[in-house]
């Protein structure tokens, strides 16, 4: 994302923006002030800042704003409060698109008064990306003000109540064996289908954010569910990378545990499940998390699952397959193909079936047809060979009553032996009355109709795939691992106060020219280093590479401004004030040699440096 050029942080590129919104901000870190305002303002939108509830209140009862960022944890009236008392004192009207801005998902579920008013709820740290969508989703939504319900008591109503809607049936209940739901149920925190779903309760549209935090131990399937009815799973953001609990036995071979064949006794299995996945996830590099490509995201819940793609005959199914894992069959096999063209899947044929030409179903009635009309109306008969005029055909042909007449000399057939024989079966016809001694196959697709001759029939391996080493590197290295370099800086990967820092240069850059530079580090060689002697040695060695390179930076490098060494997730970088990225270039591998020098294992280090001109 690009950073200079007409504006700095936060460019929204060709796209632009549709309208300019009026935004309040409600918060009181001064870091996410700054790097909302700089953002939001550079996408065209008027953003007013304040640092407490009983300012926001203020702001908003003063002032019509389309959008409102509300911190839940606000010094004064939190943000459920400042929600409340504004819907209470509106009098009608539009009200603003109501955001929670939260690093406690749980406790603003969890509050005691009625927060369903809010619109959307993104987690802390904020992701920059994740605010752009809320504030493109926001649109053009225009909502009248709706009163707040009354508090009401937990102990005699239902949280987060919706009295502007109708009141629904209740949905059906699966019953769970009250030992097992006891026991399953106690200490953990579950998405839950189909509650956390729905778009009309908070929990539904903070279903982002508390997977973003990892407060969720797994996706419990409490109402039977199809596969199509769980796509959004892929959807979320890393949902995808937690086990699948099925309390209704429908789900099958694409759960990974079927509670509801689980003794009370046997609930072991759904906790070391749940701890495996944990486990699993740790390993699992960022880039692969955070990706959004469904490939990428295959591979991610495989590595995570530690499975390979199993099939499993499944005749309901177009493909006539079904996968362990939420996809439908054809859409496995259709992203498996891509994944083993990238070398990142090894296939294990499992069988080969049929495809129809018209829409790719493997589900036929095959049938034996006739060469001619195609028709599958047949019927078996006896044929006749008359020795004395070599006349062979059906018996119908020579039946004349009770009497076997010749057709084609008239003579009457007596005796069986010396006037005729009867050396087989022949296949008869009746739409055209064709006989053949052997009829075609032809398939007719019971998903789209078409016809299909058995000799110009497609046919389609069916395969098991296991992740290979590539994929695995990839996992669990990033993309690191594949030789990729970073040609442009990826601005979802900045900690958020060098955000505002690199935005800060960019606009002394624009205004009079003052050079900065940019370090990206990378580390090639974490996955060897994490394999062969544990995470800890790698996050040891990474914390005293930084500590050399701070030193190094400040004492043996001429940079005219201040260095700063920030961490972040993936990669490290290195902020260095009024210096040309030139030279920095021109010492960067001597940089890098000293920093590396005491350190007893070789971490691979790679740095890209960034200059006013690579970041517009």
């Amino acid at each position: 994302m690009g950073i200079l050029g007409q504006g700095t942080v936060g460019d929204s590129g060709a796209s632009g923006v549709e309208r300019q919104r009026k935004i309040l901000v409600a918060e009181d870190s001064s870091i996410t002030q700054d790097l909302l305002k700089l953002v939001l303002s550079q996408r065209g939108h008027r953003v007013d800042i304040v640092n407490d509830g009983n300012e926001a209140l203020e702001a908003l009862v003063r002032e019509a704003y389309d959008i409102a960022l509300l911190d839940f944890h606000l010094p004064g009236l939190d943000g459920v409060q400042v929600v409340r008392s504004f819907l209470a004192q509106s009098g009608g009207g539009l009200r603003p698109w109501f955001v929670a801005i939260t690093a406690d998902v749980e406790g603003l579920l969890a509050h005691e008064e009625n927060c369903e008013s809010f619109d959307k709820v993104v987690p802390k740290p904020v992701d920059i990306q994740e605010i752009s969508r809320v504030i493109d989703e926001a649109g053009h939504h225009e909502q009248p003000v709706q009163q707040p319900s009354p508090k009401k008591d937990p102990a005699t109503s239902e949280a987060f109540s919706q009295p502007e809607l109708a009141a629904a049936p209740q949905p059906r209940r699966v019953r769970v064996a009250s030992a097992l739901s006891s026991k399953l149920f106690g200490d953990r925190t579950f998405v839950r289908w189909p509650d956390d779903f729905d778009a009309r309760n908070l929990s539904g549209r903070a279903l982002q954010a508390k997977v973003q935090q990892g407060n969720v131990d797994a996706l419990l399937i409490e109402e039977p569910a199809t596969v199509a009815d769980l796509e959004r799973v892929w959807e979320v953001a890393g949902l995808h990378l937690y086990p699948v609990i099925d309390l209704t036995g429908t789900l099958g071979e694409h759960a990974d545990i079927d509670c509801s064949k689980l003794a009370a006794n046997e609930t072991d299995a759904v906790f070391d499940l749940i701890e495996s996945f944990h486990d699993k996830r740790a390993r699992i590099h960022p880039d692969a998390a955070r990706s959004e490509n469904l490939d990428e995201k295959i591979l991610g819940r495989m590595f995570i699952a530690d499975a390979p793609l199993r099939p499993t005959y499944d005749g309901a199914a177009p493909s006539i397959v079904r996968y362990n894992i939420l996809l439908d069959g054809q859409s496995v096999i259709n992203h498996a193909a891509k994944l083993v063209e990238a070398g990142f899947l090894a296939p294990k044929f499992f069988d080969r079936v049929h495809v129809c030409g018209g829409c790719g179903s493997s589900q036929f009635n095959v049938r034996e047809e006739c060469p001619e009309c195609r028709s599958s109306d047949l019927k078996d008969e006896l044929y006749l060979h008359h020795f004395r005029c070599a006349y062979q055909g059906p018996e119908s042909d020579f039946r004349h009553g009770d009497d076997l007449v010749c057709p084609k000399c008239r003579k009457e057939l007596a005796h069986f032996g010396s006037d005729y024989d009867k050396p087989g079966t022949m296949i008869v016809c009746n739409s055209c009355a064709h006989t053949t001694s052997e009829p075609m196959v032809g398939f007719v697709c019971l998903s789209c109709g078409q016809h299909t001759d058995g000799d110009a029939i497609r046919t389609r391996d069916i395969s098991r795939y296991a992740l290979t080493d590539k994929a695995t590197g990839f996992l669990e290295a990033g993309n690191a691992f594949l030789g990729f370099t970073q040609q442009t800086l990826r601005f979802a990967d900045l900690p958020l106060d060098l955000v505002v820092a690199l935005n800060d240069q960019a606009k002394r850059f624009n205004e009079d020219g003052t050079p900065f530079a940019l370090l990206d580090i990378s580390y090639q060689n974490a996955r060897e280093i994490d394999r062969e002697y544990g995470p800890r040695q790698f996050f040891q060695l990474r914390e005293l590479f930084l500590e050399n390179l701070r030193n190094v930076l400040a004492n043996d490098v001429a940079t005219a401004g201040e260095a700063r060494v920030v961490k972040g997730q993936a990669f490290d970088f290195a902020m260095l004030k009024e210096t040309k990225p030139d030279m920095i270039r021109q010492q960067i591998g001597l940089i890098s040699a000293k920093a590396s020098e005491p350190l007893r294992l070789d971490l691979g280090v790679t740095v890209t440096v960034f200059g006013p001109e690579d970041l517009s």
